[in-house]
């Protein structure tokens, strides 16, 4: 159920990878794309119209991944927290509305409240998108957003330092 609902994240996601890793296997520029730092300073150097949201730019693809991270960061990190009781669809909401529908259009935002309404539980959840033992999910959760929270940060930060936040 869940892989039919989420599938359009998942191929809007791997539409973004796809993006990057034509910029990694360019021959002419893809030394450019080792790093974040390089990445960037690459491309606010030699991609006109950076700054107005150039489409198909590595640091444009990279910050729209930026967001869909903070938001299934802290997803993940409320669901670590919550009990079998509390509601993933509640939950999904309310981090959907803190974070990644800050950047949706409206009708994105809908069929987002649609698709989040229809989550099962959080064992039912956990259960369909894992296949270790519940309980090891769930002690690995934490770690996990840890480890991608640094990341985040990471990348926020480079992002900042180089006016990155807020490509339309």
């Amino acid at each position: 159920m869940t892989g039919r609902l989420f599938g359009f994240v998942a191929k809007d996601l791997e539409w973004k990878l796809s993006v990057i890793q034509k910029r990694v296997a360019d021959k002419d520029c893809g030394c450019h794309y080792t790093t974040v730092n390089t990445m960037v300073q690459y491309e606010l150097n030699n991609v006109p119209g950076l700054h107005k949201g150039q489409r198909f730019s590595g640091s444009r693809t990279l910050l729209r991944l930026h967001w869909a991270l903070e938001f299934i960061l802290e997803f993940m990190s409320r669901i670590s927290q919550s009990t079998d009781h509390d509601k993933t669809s509640h939950i999904a909401s309310e981090v959907y509305h803190q974070t990644l529908s800050n950047h949706h259009p409206w009708l994105t935002r809908k069929m987002a409240a649609i698709a989040m309404y229809f989550l099962p539980s959080r064992k039912d959840l956990i259960s369909a998108m894992c296949k270790q033992d519940y309980h090891t999910v769930l002690e690995l959760l934490g770690k996990v957003v840890q480890a991608g929270n640094e990341t985040y940060q990471r990348v926020d930060r480079i992002l900042a330092e180089n006016k990155l936040l807020n490509i339309p």
